[in-house]
This record gives structure tokens, sequence and C-alpha cells, in this order.
């Protein structure tokens, strides 16, 4: 999903490329089959010799309004469909082959969703960004939704920009679910362009971590603490009730490995901060081991950590 999301972007979000391009009138449509049931791989391509496109993702079966399961396990069977969205209208012709079709569309825009997004106060947005919605399937039910939740009222451009990000109607529905109101629709940009999902809140409300803000949330996905570290971090014996020290410890490499090398060293129980600190001057089980062997005894941390910043090997 991430990947189609970032295809989609590239695709149809390049600074400067709205005004740049021309909306397409026509273009070729590849359907296959997908991993998720009920659903296909479906990638449009467009454009002209100078600048080319694809965008692609799985969509559901029911909107392919036309196109039945027969026509597609067929034998070089012709089809005709089309792809209904609130912002336009993709039609196509093809042919399928077990399981598998292509063929060309063009695309008719919406006037009447224009108008819609009028009566809720929002300006008609440029040919270009209708195209980018009618593409990623925002719809009306999107802009309704950001208002009952109390967003601000989005432009069309930032309409567009949603669209471009896999910001959609689900994702918004799930955020909300989840506790997460942002009020400004941008901040659901940023928390898709990071990766944040559902699952991964859900995995940070188990582990305790609940109404997080969202540079939080951004912080936590981009540094890598995900629910398998909480849960091993946890199981060692660490689980602070401030997440940015989970950040910090996973960005100077103190992980349960490295914890558990230390206890077998005789070194259990140390704080997060110590662990950080021993990590950053490369104290190790081997070290620990090296300077015991060399007759000081049970040096304390800070001993070894002199030790180690004086080159004794």
């Amino acid at each position: 999903m991430r990947f189609a999301v970032l295809l989609l972007a590239a695709c149809l979000a390049a600074p400067g490329l709205s005004a740049q391009r021309s909306v397409p009138s026509s273009g070729q449509w590849l359907i296959d089959s997908s991993d998720q049931a009920g659903k296909v791989q479906l990638t449009i391509r467009y454009g002209d010799d100078d600048h080319s496109s694809n965008w692609g993702r799985d969509i559901s079966m029911r909107e392919l309004v036309g196109l039945s399961a027969t026509d597609m396990n067929g034998s070089g069977t012709p089809v005709h469909f089309k792809i209904v969205r609130s912002a336009g209208t993709l039609t196509c012709e093809g042919w399928f082959a077990d399981g598998k079709g292509s063929g060309h569309f063009t695309y008719e825009p919406n006037p009447q969703f224009v108008a819609e997004l009028g009566k809720r106060g929002i300006n008609a947005p440029t040919a270009w960004e209708q195209f980018q919605m009618t593409m990623a399937g925002v719809g009306i039910d999107l802009v309704d939704e950001l208002q009952r939740q109390g967003y601000e009222r989005p432009t069309a451009g930032e309409l567009a920009r949603m669209a471009t990000h896999g910001v959609d109607l689900d994702y918004v529905r799930d955020i909300s679910a989840r506790g997460y109101h942002l009020k400004v629709p941008e901040s659901l940009v940023r928390l898709r362009d990071h990766g944040v999902d559902p699952e991964f809140i859900a995995s940070l409300d188990s582990a305790g971590y609940k109404n997080l803000d969202i540079e939080d949330l951004v912080r936590l996905r981009d540094h890598g603490v995900d629910a398998d570290y909480i849960a091993d971090m946890k199981e060692a014996g660490y689980a602070p009730a401030n997440p940015e020290e989970l950040v910090m410890s996973r960005d100077h490499g103190v992980d349960p490995s490295y914890i558990r090398s230390l206890k077998e060293a005789g070194y259990g129980n140390l704080s997060l901060a110590d662990l950080r600190r021993a990590r950053d001057h490369g104290v190790s089980r081997q070290f620990i081991q090296r300077v015991k062997a060399r007759g000081y005894g049970n040096p304390s941390l800070e001993e070894v950590i002199r030790l180690r910043d004086r080159g004794l090997d």
C-alpha cells in the first residue's frame, strides 16, 4: 500500500507539475490479479513522449462498473467498462485473457463535483487537480467527513495533495477511530507520508503510549520505534513513560541484544542513559572481559568508559 501511495505521489505531485502538465483526455489501462481478495491491480498510463506517467493501485472489483469476473477470465474477451469516481470518470475498452487485461480509456471530468465543492465553500479545482482527485478516488464524502470531524476547510489544492499522498476516506476514519482528530488537513498528509497508519498507532496504544501528538508519532515512526522494538525493550525491563527515551536509545544503538551483553558482563540494571553512554563510547562485553582479565577487578561503568576512551586494548 505504501508503495502505491509513493508511486501516486511521485507521478501526480512532483513540484510544479500541476502548472506544467495538461490533463490527459485518454491513455492506457492494465489490470492484473491482486493478492487481496476482491481486488485487482489497476495501472493507468497516460501522457506523451515528453511526459509519460504511471499510476497504480489495488482497487475493489466493485469500482469496475460493467466488468464481470467472467469477462476477466475469458480468452481474449472484448470488454467495455467504466471507473466512476466523484471527480470524474474513466471509460475503458480493451480485452481480457486469463485474468489479465489491457486497453485504452477516455477521461471525462464531472462538473457536478465542482459544483458540490462550491456548495461547501471550497474553490473550484484546476483541471489537473480534479484529475488528481479522480485518479485517487477523492470524493465529496471525504470533504463531508473532514467537516464532521471538525477539520479546517481544505482548499481544492489541499484536497488534491491529500489525494496524491494517499489520504482517503478510510484513512481519515481509521485515524479518528484511534482517537486522533488533527484539525488541520496537512497533518493527515504528514502522518501518511511518514508511514503512520492505524496499525502503528494501535501498536503504540497497546504498549501504553496513547494520545501522543503528531510530532511524537512521526518521530517514533521515523526512528524505527515500532511494536517489536517496544515489546523487546519492555521484556528487557525498559518501558519508559516518555517515548522519547526509546527514540534516543534506538538512535544510539541500544537494543535488547546490547542490554543482554552488558548484563552477561556484570552490568545489569543500568539506566537507559547509562546504556546510551556506554554504547556511544564503544563499551562492549568483549572489552569489559579484557579489562577484567587485566586485573582491574570489577570496575564501575564510568571506569570502564574512561579506560575505553584512553585506548586500553
